[in-house]
């Protein structure tokens, strides 16, 4: 059997938007790092606002929803992305 592929995702490959402008200022204090996973895990990347506002995931220009793949929470500032079985797509 293959071994399975390691490979990066995160800044590189996912972004995080903020979905209205008007409650701008609003700044990122922890931006998303690449995060470096193994095919067929899951992965989690975070980041962190200087004030709650709603956010949206994107994979490329690919908005994301939540699903079996993608799990995305938000609390306050907080906001995560889950990726579940990680393929090489996802790179």
């Amino acid at each position: 059997t293959a071994e399975p592929s390691s490979f990066r995702s995160g800044a590189d490959s996912f972004s995080v938007a903020i979905l209205h402008p008007s409650a701008l200022p609003i700044l990122f204090q922890e931006e998303l790092l690449n995060k470096e996973a193994t095919e067929g895990e899951a992965v989690t990347l975070h980041c962190k606002l200087s004030k709650s506002a709603p956010v949206e995931w994107r994979k490329g220009n690919m908005v994301l929803k939540p699903s079996e793949k993608y799990k995305i929470e938000q609390e306050g500032p907080f906001a995560e992305l889950t990726i579940r079985d990680l393929d090489l797509a996802d790179a």
